[in-house]
């Protein structure tokens, strides 16, 4: 078995306003019965299968051994009980004499407790009991039960669950993430941090961590300006990716320990809506806008804590343990943030890579490091893959001389588009401008080819159902109309140059680098219409496999294609914007154009997307 340290859900942190205006925060920390159970077997079920031996008196007349506890909720106690034997009698020179035996069921009652020192949670038994193989007791189960009594109670009181390593770890964390120059009330917090209180829940303990804050001293906020500052936007820019990478280093690392494929699609869920949540934040509206990284915490929270506490539910005891003061931590400053601003909550770099080190204290790995380049172990763990295959890009077009070798897809050469209108002969189509009227058709059927390769590739790559590779087909070739009516490339400042929109998302599958980072070679996503066509047919794959598919509602025909195509535009969590009544008029208008360019698709009517490239 596992140990299982599922910490609660963070109801609502209480704050309690007392007459020197601290408030109090209670931060609940939930043990549930498996976790338990892995410390009662860790400390007194240390034998061979689980077995504890509470008494032997050397000769093999006097014994009691325990076996296989299971542990549920009784009222407001805990229930241990245990398979055991035993044997009482005499020993006389080697000789067991009048020996009693007994072969059963253990029961013992417990109520959980504070330790006096205030940093562990303990056992206080209340009552215990034996019966026979038949759950019954009777004179023979009572002399034995008169006998071994005495050490039975003191082994199990002697269980503690030691809560100081997650004290000490919040203690050295709070300083970080609380607003600076008010030490004397940074010291009054850390001096009132403390556990409360024990009770028991349905599913096993919760422990009560409490500590008080006074109101932080408010900062004049600046006169707002048109324009920000260069400085001002460089902090933006370091702030939000000091965000994004300690995200996709947590995430990583639960999902290196996740058991289930589903906990890992849980855990794939929190990383790309907390990218799409940054893409929110890119653009600060003036100087002095606050730090988005607060804010950006406090709605990751909410989805990454409960996938989390999930995660460790299958783990070993040792990795379960090193997330502890992760979670808490977490959710202590989920309980700040709650209060409001008033309370100074100002989460620096060095709080977040101290609050990273919590779920990984061996790693020497920067959990603030942003890089872009292709991450395998990203890709590996949520079902990607091996990465795709890099494109030649010697050089970017528009800005340097491309090389001889990054031009060897001359895709005018081919027969087939002998009588298409040839582009300068350094470009070929992954840099070539859309045409004008007479060679547009000959255009289309040149993506197409480039598509229908993209798809071809990733469906031999990848598993999905044959009856749903037509629908699939059809899916990569609407949502590369609805994102930029076929192009991968447009003119700006005289140069050629890739499509990019003002949050990042780029090429002709409008693959959203900053969403996306470390999933795929960005220079490939920029210039090559072939490996941007492949990496968006991917990731709609993977949406239409493992989030559509499966859970249509009754009554929704349509349902694969539109759900697909909201994920891809919105993130996980738009499954079923389409559906939803008050979703904002903007997307619903963007889900109704994806719609109608689907059934042109199905319908091969490709009118609209030529007056949309050449209107384009």
């Amino acid at each position: 078995m596992k140990l299982v340290p599922i910490l609660c859900a963070l109801s609502a942190a209480t704050a309690i306003a007392t007459a020197s205006h601290a408030r109090q925060v209670d931060v609940p920390l939930q043990f549930d019965h498996d976790f338990i159970r892995q410390a009662l077997v860790a400390q007194v079920y240390t034998g061979p299968d689980e077995q504890a031996l509470l008494w032997d008196d050397g000769s093999n007349c006097g014994f009691l051994r325990l076996r296989n506890p299971a542990i549920t909720a009784s009222g407001k106690r805990l229930r241990v009980v245990s398979a055991g034997e035993a044997r009482v009698g005499r020993s006389v020179k080697g000789v067991c004499l009048a020996p009693v035996h007994w072969h059963g069921f253990l029961e013992i009652f417990e109520e959980p407790q504070i330790s006096a020192e205030q940093d562990a949670l303990r056992f206080r038994v209340v009552e215990s009991n034996i019966y026979n193989s038949e759950w019954r007791k009777g004179f023979f189960t009572g002399r034995i039960w008169d006998v071994v009594k005495r050490y039975v109670q003191p082994s199990f009181e002697a269980v503690r669950i030691d809560l100081k390593p997650a004290m000490a770890d919040l203690r050295d964390l709070l300083p970080l993430v609380l607003a600076r120059g008010d030490q004397e009330r940074i010291d009054r917090l850390l001096a009132s941090l403390r556990l409360t209180a024990a009770a028991l829940t349905d599913s096993g303990v919760q422990v009560t961590l409490a500590f008080a804050i006074g109101d932080a001293t408010p900062s004049t906020d600046p006169t707002p300006e048109p324009t920000l500052a260069p400085e001002e936007l460089q902090r933006w820019e370091q702030a939000w990716q000091h965000w994004d990478a300690f995200l996709t280093f947590v995430v990583k690392q639960f999902g290196s320990d996740a058991s289930t494929q589903d906990l890992r699609q849980a855990l794939f869920d929190v990383l790309v809506d907390g990218r799409f949540d940054i893409l929110e934040a890119l653009a600060p509206p003036m100087p002095g806008a606050a730090d988005p990284t607060r804010d950006l915490f406090l709605k990751t929270w909410e989805r990454l804590a409960p996938v989390a506490r999930r995660t460790t539910a299958a783990l070993p005891g040792t990795t379960a343990m090193r997330y502890l003061s992760f979670i808490a931590a977490g959710d202590a400053l989920a309980a700040l943030g709650q209060i409001g601003p008033e309370v100074g909550l100002d989460i620096s770099a060095d709080g977040l890579r101290r609050l990273a080190r919590m779920a990984a204290p061996l790693s020497t790995e920067d959990p603030l490091a942003y890089d872009i380049a292709v991450d395998n172990t990203l890709r590996q763990l949520f079902g990607f893959g091996q990465p795709l295959p890099s494109p030649d890009l010697s050089a970017e077009p528009g800005d340097e001389s491309p090389q001889a070798a990054w031009w060897q897809r001359l895709w005018p050469a081919r027969p087939a588009h002998a009588a298409v209108e040839q582009p300068p002969a350094a470009k070929t189509l992954d840099q070539w401008l859309p045409p004008g009227p007479d060679a547009v058709d000959a255009y289309l059927q040149a993506v197409r080819e480039v598509l229908a390769e993209a798809t071809q590739k990733t469906l031999a790559a990848n598993e999905l159902e044959a009856a749903h590779h037509d629908l699939y087909r059809r899916l990569v070739l609407a949502a590369a109309w609805q994102e930029t009516c076929w192009r991968q490339f447009a003119r700006a400042g005289g140069k050629i140059t890739y499509l990019k929109s003002a949050v990042g998302s780029i090429g002709i599958m409008q693959i959203n680098e900053h969403v996306w980072r470390g999933f795929y070679d960005v220079r490939g996503l920029r210039w090559d219409i072939h490996y941007n066509a492949r990496a968006g047919g991917e990731i709609l794959l993977h949406y239409l496999r493992d989030y559509a598919i499966g859970h249509e509602p009754p009554g929704v025909p349509d349902f694969l294609a539109r759900a697909t195509y909201a994920v891809y535009n919105g993130g996980p969590g738009h499954l079923k914007r389409f559906l939803k009544k008050d979703t904002n008029a903007t997307l619903r208008r963007i889900d109704e154009l994806f719609w109608e360019k689907f059934k042109a698709v199905t319908a091969d009517n490709q009118d609209g997307l030529t007056r949309c490239l050449v209107g384009g």
